[in-house]
């Protein structure tokens, strides 16, 4: 973590073409507004995966409105989901 950093921030990160971010432990709604504001500010480009800590029920019909699939990937421990999200291409 960088000095002076918001702990309570999302915590981001890429690997390969992808843009993760972790909102495990953050207070309801800031994970869905973390996702939403990476999605509809371009940083997620075509493709994000966000680390939750429960299925993220709410956030699927905002993607659906925003023309974004998704997919949850199988738990990644007790407290972890993740959820692979991507922009159709045209």
């Amino acid at each position: 973590m960088m000095k002076g950093a918001d702990p309570d921030a999302p915590r981001l990160w890429r690997e390969g073409d992808r843009l993760h971010v972790d909102v495990r432990g953050l207070c309801c709604p800031e994970p869905l507004v973390a996702v939403l504001r990476l999605i509809d500010g371009g940083e997620a480009g075509d493709g994000l995966v966000a680390h939750v800590s429960q299925e993220p029920l709410l956030l699927y019909p905002e993607l659906n409105a925003r023309g974004w699939r998704y997919r949850l990937v199988a738990p990644r421990g007790d407290d972890e989901v993740a959820l692979e999200m991507s922009r159709p291409r045209a």
